[in-house]
């Protein structure tokens, strides 16, 4: 079976010239108990706005368990912390251009969680049991994140959410707050570009519309940035065909991820069930040789990246296996996370996949 073995010893270092008492920089020895303390920090530390892009750039490969344990962390207890959703809002918004994990992740959260600017339907009602923190977020960052989030997927959030709520803060005194809202109502109403800029002067004078076209810019420019960086990444091996180490020098392992994640061969995948008892034993019957564990590695990164994905060869070298096994491992064993289609002589291939020429 292999194994994921990530070295956070470097990450570490740089992290902790922004934040001098980080803890844990200094063990020698990890025992699962510290990997999963640092690992909870490390996603504490992806919700503080001014760290965002530095954890999500070094710890990429394991982005999507840092996101999963700050899931689990919100609702635990029973209710509901609106401070921390907040703060995971803002940092998937952030973080939603340069990771291919993050707008599936967001899509699968937002579909039991509240809207981002959920604060704007509390503050209306019973205040008594929402839960925030001593540094809250900025309406400005909400309605910033509300707007990428738009920018990314309209189509989903537009009906998702319930935008009227948003309709009063035309009126803000935040010009920012302001921006974003007025640019939202444009995306959910669908104005086209005469509509927007007729209904963007109507709320702002001549030398904020050229303000803020300027800063949309910089903003463009410093996302092109960022996804320069993340992919100058170093391409170390992640993964090993070795037996899973208890205690590590800088290292995490597969064991230490999240349970709604599972590595394959170096690249973190959602599950969409947690895997039984008793089940995980059974993958262990793969015989992962070199060839396998290219094909499958590549496999992987073409579902980490949603793209399509064809596996040829004759009968028998193993294509429908490796899908089997990467089902078996995300959880997707049963219709309509996997679906079989058996082609038989009386059936065209090519009228199901739609590649006649005309």
């Amino acid at each position: 079976m292999e194994n994921l073995r990530l070295s956070l010893a470097a990450p570490l270092r740089l992290v902790a010239l922004f934040f001098l008492n980080f803890p844990f920089l200094f063990l020698q020895i990890w025992t699962p108990q510290d990997r999963q303390c640092i690992l909870n920090a490390l996603a504490q530390l992806l919700l503080d706005k001014e760290c965002t892009l530095l954890i999500g750039r070094q710890l990429r490969p394991i982005l999507l368990d840092l996101l999963e344990r700050n899931a689990e962390a919100i609702k635990a207890g029973g209710q509901i912390n609106h401070d921390l959703h907040e703060r995971l809002c803002v940092a998937m918004s952030k973080l939603i251009d340069v990771h291919p994990d993050v707008l599936p992740f967001a899509l699968r959260y937002f579909k039991d969680a509240s809207p981002v600017f959920q604060r704007l339907f509390l503050e209306s009602s019973d205040t008594s049991t929402v839960r925030y923190g001593r540094r809250r977020m900025k309406l400005r960052d909400l309605m910033e994140a509300a707007y990428r989030f738009l920018q990314k997927e309209r189509s989903v959030f537009r009906e998702l959410w319930d935008w009227s709520a948003c309709v009063p803060l035309l009126r803000s005194h935040d010009t920012l707050v302001r921006w974003y809202t007025s640019n939202c109502l444009a995306l959910v109403t669908c104005m086209n570009d005469e509509h927007r800029l007729s209904f963007l002067k109507k709320i702002f004078k001549r030398d904020e519309l050229i303000r803020f076209r300027v800063n949309l810019l910089e903003e463009l420019q410093m996302q092109n940035i960022e996804s320069a960086l993340v992919l100058a990444n170093p391409d170390t091996a992640l993964w090993y065909r070795e037996k899973e180490l208890q205690y590590t020098q800088g290292q995490v392992v597969s064991s230490d991820l999240s349970a709604n994640v599972v590595a394959v061969c170096g690249v973190v995948l959602p599950r969409e069930q947690p895997v039984e008892r008793g089940q995980e034993s059974s993958f262990n019957h793969f015989v992962l040789v070199e060839s396998t564990c290219a094909s499958l590695q590549n496999l992987a990164m073409a579902v980490a990246f949603h793209n399509p994905v064809l596996l040829e060869g004759p009968i028998g070298c193993g294509k429908t296996c490796l899908i089997e096994y990467l089902a078996a491992v995300t959880g997707r064993t049963k219709p309509s996370h996997i679906l079989k289609v058996q082609l038989g002589d009386q059936t065209d291939s090519k009228v199901m996949a739609k590649i006649f020429s005309a």
